[in-house]
């Protein structure tokens, strides 16, 4: 069981924390025993704090509280303005029918809400790295619908590994086995927006988890075993 978990900035209104993949962010009444970050950061640092935001559970990340209702406002406000960035990192799968697409692409597809009711959402995305049947791509969101990346990227063919509600379980089974893939492949590495305040910019980052890392040096292992040798 997780007892704490690692600050990234804290601040008098606020703290941003690194959460885990498969944490609640908050209890609900699917899961009111569960361990959930706002609980174990409460407990942390002994003072209440207030969510504005989530990650899915299964997604890893920057997640920020902040110390009062009015504290956690600011920072929605700030966090929903269009000049703020979510910038993630997810690994994706990549067959080779998809490389006329090219590194960059964009999806705007309206996605229903749980009670079907259509909302606009938008997402970039670019390609870092390329490996077999896979690739490293730099998501970031300006809307903020339920599984957003994670169904943007089964729109566009090209589904995030390691997802169980989207994927596919025989690809997924693959990488786990293979690569020793644990869980979906989705991080929230950086946050940039106007600081809540008023003054400035802030700027947060969170590098991704050793279980996740490791699954990349293992693909790029891979690759550089299967570049012929110089003659």
């Amino acid at each position: 069981m997780v007892d704490t978990l690692r600050i990234l900035h804290l601040e008098d209104d606020f703290v941003a924390v690194s959460k885990p993949g498969g944490l609640l962010v908050h209890r609900d009444e699917h899961h009111p025993d569960a361990p959930a970050a706002l609980q174990i950061v409460r407990d942390q640092l002994e003072r209440k704090i207030y969510p504005f935001h989530r990650l899915d559970r299964p997604t890893s990340g920057i997640l920020l509280f902040g110390f009062s209702s009015a504290a956690a406002a600011a920072l929605q406000f700030a966090l929903s303005d269009e000049s703020a960035t979510k910038e993630y990192l997810a690994l994706m799968r990549w067959p080779g029918s998809l490389e006329e697409h090219g590194d960059e692409w964009v999806c705007d597809q309206v996605l229903h809400t749980e009670d079907d009711r259509p909302k606009a959402a938008h997402s970039e995305f670019t390609r870092l790295e390329t490996f077999r049947g896979s690739a490293l791509v730099r998501c970031r969101i300006t809307t903020g619908r339920y599984h957003q990346i994670r169904r943007h990227a089964n729109h566009c063919g090209r589904h995030v590994l390691g997802d169980t509600t989207h994927g596919k379980g025989r690809i997924n089974a693959l990488f786990r086995e293979k690569y020793g893939l644990p869980r979906l492949f989705l991080h929230l590495q950086r946050v940039e927006m106007a600081h809540p305040s008023g003054n400035g910019r802030l700027e947060i980052l969170d590098p991704l988890p050793a279980e996740l890392e490791s699954v990349l040096e293992r693909l790029r292992e891979e690759v550089t075993s299967c570049r012929p040798s110089p003659s």
